[in-house]
């Protein structure tokens, strides 16, 4: 008897994969959207630099100041010509807008007499990035012939120094 049970189910199931629902495939009555990817490779413009950023206390020497510090790389939109920012994050590259780890790293002698204050300041890059217009319909994809060039500003390295003063500072 189980068997029976067994052999029925299997042959109900191998019916309902050969042939499969109806709902399953297009109807012709898909939404429409429109959405924009990115054509070709980013091109370099220009490299910025931020402000310089205090990290952690103020050393007195003598001493050896060691300091290993880390954060993650970032993109951000800066001229966006008219498409919502969200839809060019979305469209870019996976590898244009992959986050990687930022390090710096530091070993520096602060004399007597002295303090030492490691600052770090971010590099960026800015790139200008064509982004073409597609078109969803029907569950077919297609260009729309649209092609718009967007700036995009990503932090892509960390800089480091050891400001010294005198203690009284």
């Amino acid at each position: 008897m189980k068997r029976g049970i067994l052999g029925l189910l299997t042959a109900v199931l191998l019916i309902v994969l050969a042939f499969p629902s109806s709902s399953l495939a297009l109807s012709g009555n898909e939404p429409t959207y429109t959405y924009w990817m990115q054509s070709g490779d980013p091109k370099y413009i220009k490299k910025s630099f931020g402000g310089w950023r205090d990290v952690g206390a103020a050393v007195h020497g003598p001493t050896t100041l060691v300091k290993v510090y880390k954060e993650s790389s970032s993109i951000s939109v800066t001229a966006s010509a008219g498409i919502p920012v969200k839809q060019i994050e979305a469209g870019l590259s996976s590898d244009f807008s992959k986050k990687y780890s930022l390090t710096t790293t530091t070993k520096t002698k602060i004399p007597k007499g002295k303090k030492g204050q490691f600052q770090v300041r971010s590099v960026y890059k800015y790139y200008k990035v064509t982004m073409v217009q597609w078109m969803a319909m029907d569950g077919k994809r297609k260009k729309t012939g649209k092609k718009k060039t967007v700036t995009v500003k990503k932090k892509t390295s960390l800089e480091n120094r050891v400001l010294l003063k005198n203690p009284n500072n």
